[in-house]
């Protein structure tokens, strides 16, 4: 289509002339595009209109299966809360009708009490086993759990046994709830005592409860309406996502009623239902089950392999198309292919005829620009290769990178295996070392014991010194097995409040000041605390204070600095020793590497592995007829890292 446009003015001309501009409409358009909106508007408009439907669908089928499932849940998770409660009714009367026990009781023989309750508890998989006599004292504990209970409910539970009731109640407990079942414990002659008995329900009995499913998250609350436990595990690597409940629902529930509504667990919004465990003595806590992945995740999967259907039939009906369009404009290539052989053999002054606006008149303007851009393209082509030479360069920096990268990690592997050797050996080392071991410190023992009444000690003092050697010979052997030992079952944390000041009193006056030593604490008076575990950085302390002693035999000074820097803490112990040279320094945390004649070299491997599973860093500088320095870099709060730790 041609609209008039009035042009301006030229120069040396009187007056503006009208000129023809070309509007584009339909028939100008390629043959291809055509074709292809042909296809394409009646799909995108039928694919704009349905899909909004299909959309609202599946919403509305996702929100009635859910709560469908939701209400089987809530009524299969109940009859399982109530299977639990009669497997423990059948642990707690299989227990209290023990004759064994019974006897034992009348008797009041406390150790085949206490053998009777480790069988029950190791056979019916119990945690907590409570059992006292007719006065309420405590005859026997069994408790599998390390937790604290409610001592006063405890109490309370033995009184209703003694009053010859049969309880099932729920005590609260840190990592869940403690589910128990009180019994009287009576014979033909009459009432002698009363039984708890009780299991909790942690992480591991919720999964258990829940089948070990991850698509249904089941979760209990305490008293307070905060998540006690879930069914994730804590060693799960999903776990610490955390799980946040809808608190209007958990106090509904509270008073007995199944509610409906949500729960975060992360940044994600799920479905969830909340009601109340229903026991033999009524409501006792409350539980929720979440639903942690989409009801229509199926339906969804299915409308996309539809939608990639119909795309794949419309690329076919495209190129079908596109064939016959080609068959047509054949004739018109030929044309064109004649000027592009005119332009290959160098006549760059040969020009195109463009008579259409469609592709092929786009190609013959493209041809009678290309000669014009000849120029143009080698000089891209020289810089193409500049750019190709310098990511060569880059990539051959990433490959040193990477095979810097290879080498730590076969290092890594090296040390692991050589701690997995080091765990093998000292299990073999404690069993066959430490029973020979025992039999000569008895002799000892045994030796010192028939000098005392003899006169062996004035006539023959070398006696004595000899065994005295050999006990210190033996608590040093004992030493040596407890250091691998500990090496290889190095607990992770348990963090607690610990003051700097009091950690590092402890390891210093636990292994004294020798004579010719000096010790200077550089620290302020304030006491510097930190989530810690306590004896594990007094362990380190201690090591790291030694070592810095047997490097000072002909005397010097031993000074401890302690340095808060924001949320981290270091503490330094500087000696003016012997020193070290580079290459012992490179060796230095390697297990089994020693410079001392009596030494395991396993100290410093060990303060190594305790400071990283604190997620901090441990680091050494050292100067031959200098001194060395041993820096501890820790965080303040349990979960952060300092620059550079290994988590």
């Amino acid at each position: 289509m041609n609209l008039p446009l009035l042009s301006p003015r030229q120069p040396g001309r009187k007056q503006a002339h009208l000129s023809l501009l070309r509007v584009p409409v339909l028939r100008d358009l390629s043959f291809s595009t055509k074709l292809i909106l042909l296809v394409v508007v009646p799909l995108a408009l039928t694919l704009v209109v349905t899909l909004p439907l299909t959309v609202t669908g599946l919403n509305r089928l996702a929100s009635v299966i859910a709560v469908e499932r939701l209400a089987e849940e809530v009524e299969l998770i109940g009859q399982q809360f109530q299977n639990f409660e009669d497997e423990l009714n059948d642990s707690a009367d299989s227990i209290a009708f023990n004759s064994i026990l019974l006897n034992a009781v009348r008797r009041g023989d406390q150790p085949v009490i206490a053998s009777s309750l480790l069988a029950a508890r190791a056979r019916l998989g119990l945690q907590h086993i409570h059992v006292v006599d007719v006065n309420g004292v405590v005859i026997g504990h069994e408790q599998e759990y390390q937790g604290v209970f409610d001592e006063l409910e405890i109490k309370e539970l033995q009184q209703l046994g003694l009053a010859e009731l049969d309880v099932v109640r729920m005590v609260n407990s840190p990592s869940g709830w403690l589910m128990t079942a009180v019994r009287p414990l009576k014979d033909s002659a009459g009432l002698m005592g009363s039984i708890v008995v009780g299991k909790v329900i942690d992480a591991e009995v919720l999964a258990q409860l829940n089948f070990d499913r991850s698509d249904i998250l089941l979760m209990v609350f305490d008293e307070g309406g905060n998540v006690a436990a879930t069914s994730w595990s804590p060693s799960d690597k999903l776990s610490p996502i955390p799980v946040l409940p809808d608190n209007k629902m958990v106090a509904m529930a509270k008073s007995g009623q199944v509610s409906l509504g949500t729960a975060a667990l992360g940044e994600r919004k799920q479905r969830a239902a909340y009601a109340p465990v229903e026991l033999e003595g009524g409501t006792q806590g409350i539980f929720g089950v979440v639903l942690n992945t989409s009801p229509v995740v199926r339906l969804r999967d299915q409308l996309i392999a539809n939608h990639i259907v119909v795309t794949a039939a419309l690329v076919l009906l495209v190129l079908g198309v596109g064939f016959v369009v080609t068959r047509s404009i054949t004739r018109r290539i030929l044309r064109v292919r004649d000027g592009a052989v005119e332009i290959g053999n160098g006549n760059l002054s040969v020009r195109m005829e463009e008579s259409s606006g469609d592709e092929m008149g786009t190609l013959a303007f493209e041809f009678n620009r290309m000669a014009d851009s000849l120029n143009e393209k080698n000089s891209q082509l020289e810089q193409a290769n500049r750019n190709l030479e310098m990511r060569v360069f880059e990539r051959t920096e990433e490959l040193e990178q990477s095979n810097a990268r290879l080498l730590e990690a076969q290092n890594q592997l090296v040390r692991t295996e050589k701690m997995a050797a080091i765990g093998e050996l000292s299990g073999g080392v404690a069993h066959d070392l430490r029973n020979p071991l025992g039999a000569i410190r008895n002799g000892v023992y045994f030796l010192k014991a028939r000098l005392v009444k003899s006169d062996l000690l004035t006539t023959e003092p070398r006696v004595a010194e000899s065994l005295g050697i050999m006990d210190e010979c033996v608590t040093q052997c004992d030493k040596i097995i407890g250091d691998l030992l500990f090496f290889t079952r190095i607990s992770p944390p348990t963090y607690s409040m610990v003051g700097l000041g009091s950690a590092l009193e402890s390891a210093v006056w636990g292994i004294g000041a020798p004579e010719g030593i000096t010790v200077v604490n550089e620290f302020d008076e304030e006491d510097v605390e930190l989530e810690a575990d306590h004896d594990q950085l007094v362990r380190v302390f201690s090591n790291l204070a030694m070592n810095a002693q047997e490097a000072m035999r002909q005397g010097g000074v031993l000074t401890i600095g302690v340095k808060v820097l924001g949320s981290s803490v270091e503490i330094t112990f500087t000696d003016t020793g012997t020193g070290m040279s580079p290459e012992e320094l490179e060796k230095l945390f390697n297990p089994l590497y020693t410079t001392k004649i009596q030494g395991t070299g396993l100290g410093l491997a060990v303060c190594q592995q305790i400071i990283g599973k604190h997620n901090g860093r441990l680091e050494v500088s050292s100067q031959l007829g200098v001194g060395t320095s041993f820096t501890v870099k820790l965080p303040l709060k349990a979960g952060d890292a300092v620059c550079g730790a290994r988590q």
